[in-house]
């Protein structure tokens, strides 16, 4: 299994390189096409509508093929599309390259998870914290190739190392095996894997429970998506700082979400799924608050630390929670989780730009913190369903239903 573990990992440090590549060169390709900064933004949709079409696709094909072809597949798609992009063709054909690109990821994203959890039975969140830290190297490592590619003047073959390694794997995987297998014994277990007490869902609390897991994964999209495209522009409207220090931010965000995925893979043995997403999303709201109540710059990069720290693993957890609250589902749970994430970082990210334009930094930082406590608040109604317990407010409404019945009868 150490192979396919391997390989996986690969794959998704493949999508964390593609992921930043367009983003790492923008100012570039902006000057090579002659635009703006707001048909480049368009570029950022395109990739994300991508993404979504990819997940829809991908689901599909889930169901009536196996992973590895669809895994060959789409790395051959990501080399296509990066040899193409390095061309450098018309505009609208580089955007056509960008979907397709995207469509490649989406589906590797899809296929690999999907596989992870229906392999390491028990210890998901563990296997998928090796997954984020491989993407999230992938996104560190790319601004840091691109800013010596651009340096050098040869900022276009920077698609080159992504083209190649697409080849590689798509190579690899087609001499990779697996197994559907239970976890092996003395491989340590998550803190809600290694427990059999979890209340059955009834079939229509499950659908309802799905959807709550899509909209605050939705949200949890929109708020990642928000920071990673803003952040630069935050340092530099809210705290004053040069276009330099201010993109150290970003590096720094990105340094902490490595180190945070890596720490997940040992915290989550101690801690359940719920309690891990509790006390994270509460720390990202603390760190996000005491940014904007402080305004201090040393403190603003301190606090992006602990920021990337607390989100490095929400989202992953959040998948492996979703499927393992509704269990033998992952090839409908997954494309679905994936799918609203990627849907809340195309739209919340175009909300946060018109909000900057129009009520200024500061309220937008407010409504930044407002995505992350509406995902709390949703967090905790999932918990609440799945403890057993309903809601308060339905609870009621069942109870005193009957008497405003009989009353209603009475006065007809």
């Amino acid at each position: 299994m150490r192979q396919f573990t391997f390989a996986s990992c690969a794959l998704y440090f493949l999508t964390g390189l593609t992921a930043i590549s367009i983003g790492s060169v923008m100012p570039e390709l902006l000057n090579y096409y002659h635009i703006s900064y707001t048909i480049g933004g368009r570029l950022i949709f395109v990739g994300a509508m991508g993404f979504l079409t990819g997940v829809l696709l991908t689901s599909w094909l889930n169901r009536r093929f196996q992973p590895k072809p669809i895994l060959t597949i789409s790395a051959l798609v990501i080399a296509f599309a990066q040899f193409s992009i390095l061309l450098l063709p018309p505009f609208p054909l580089f955007m056509t390259l960008y979907f397709i690109n995207s469509v490649g990821s989406a589906a590797i994203g899809i296929v690999v998870a999907t596989m992870f959890i229906e392999v390491f039975i028990g210890r998901q969140a563990v296997a998928m914290s090796y997954l984020e830290v491989s993407f999230g190297l992938g996104a560190f490592t790319m601004p840091l190739l691109a800013s010596f590619f651009i340096a050098h003047g040869i900022w276009r073959y920077l698609f080159v190392l992504t083209a190649v390694l697409a080849v590689v794997l798509a190579i690899v995987w087609t001499r990779i095996s697996y197994s559907k297998q239970a976890v092996d014994q003395g491989e340590p277990l998550d803190a809600s894997g290694s427990s059999d007490a979890q209340h059955p869902l009834s079939a229509n609390l499950k659908w309802i429970v799905l959807g709550l897991f899509a909209l605050i994964v939705f949200l949890y999209g929109g708020l990642e998506g928000s920071l990673n495209n803003f952040m630069s522009s935050i340092f530099i409207h809210y705290l004053n700082q040069a276009a330099y220090y201010a993109s150290i931010s970003v590096g720094i965000f990105w340094g902490a979400m490595v180190i945070g995925r890596a720490a997940t893979a040992i915290i989550i043995r101690k801690l359940t799924y719920s309690t891990y997403l509790l006390i994270n999303i509460i720390g990202s709201i603390v760190s996000l608050v005491l940014f904007i109540v402080l305004k201090n710059a040393l403190m603003g990069y301190i606090f992006v630390g602990t920021l990337g720290l607390m989100m490095s693993g929400i989202y992953s957890i959040t998948l492996v929670y979703a499927n393992y609250s509704i269990p033998n589902s992952a090839h409908l749970v997954t494309p679905i989780i994936s799918g609203l994430s990627g849907l809340g970082s195309a739209i919340f990210p175009a909300l946060t730009g018109f909000a900057i334009d129009r009520a200024g930094m500061t309220l937008t930082l407010w409504y930044i913190v407002s995505i992350a406590t509406a995902y709390l608040i949703f967090l905790l109604v999932i918990n609440r369903l799945r403890s057993g317990r309903p809601i308060l407010s339905v609870k009621r409404w069942y109870h005193t239903r009957p008497a405003i019945a009989s009353r209603r009868a009475r006065y007809k």
